[in-house]
């Protein structure tokens, strides 16, 4: 843990608090996994989202025992969103009369399938970025954590947004509000909270 501290002692007052924070997470981490508690963490842009991921990563790789994580940026998501929401369905109706489209679409099935199975069974989700633009994308998130929580499988969502900015861009996606409600109310349930 040596090398963990030097790197809370280097970071910015602001981030030392949080990394303090993780590090007392991660003290506890085999009680915290088997109570699916995660982290909802907020402001996390630029320099401070890769100190904030390389100690998350950091502190798994000292970790005794392996742990199935899944580091997943917010690009990534919203490319696997947007192939399992609009490219497959698209691909469907093309697939029964185009060769080309069926390979097409068997690959990207297997891609897509293995991509969300690892979301939903790896004991953490690390998901760097989150800033939604589509629809699609919070269609997918909501039922990523959606299946997490109920089955009490840690998640921690990292967003460069305060909560009031993205609350509104949920908002500008979702009008109807929905997934900004549950996902924010599953993942304040379940995760400890910083800014």
């Amino acid at each position: 843990m040596a090398d963990g501290q030097l790197l809370i002692d280097q970071a910015p007052l602001q981030d030392r608090d949080l990394l303090q924070r993780l590090s007392l997470y991660f003290d506890g981490f085999d009680q915290r996994l088997r109570q699916g508690q995660g982290w909802l963490i907020f402001n996390a842009r630029g320099p401070r989202s890769g100190r904030i991921s390389s100690f998350i990563q950091f502190r798994l790789d000292e970790h005794q025992t392996p742990v199935a994580s899944c580091f997943m940026t917010w690009r990534d998501f919203a490319i696997s969103a947007y192939v399992t929401e609009v490219g497959l369905p698209e691909l469907l109706s093309e697939a029964s009369a185009n060769d080309a489209a069926k390979r097409e679409l068997d690959l990207a099935t297997r891609v897509t399938y293995d991509t969300w199975t690892r979301m939903l069974s790896a004991e953490l989700l690390v998901l760097v970025g989150l800033k939604p633009a589509r629809l699609h994308e919070a269609e997918l998130l909501d039922r990523a954590i959606a299946t997490r929580h109920t089955q009490r499988m840690a998640t921690i969502l990292l967003t460069p947004e305060m909560p009031r900015q993205l609350e509104a861009e949920f908002e500008t996606v979702d009008p109807s509000r929905i997934y900004w409600d549950r996902i924010f109310g599953r993942m304040y349930e379940s995760s400890l909270v910083a800014m």
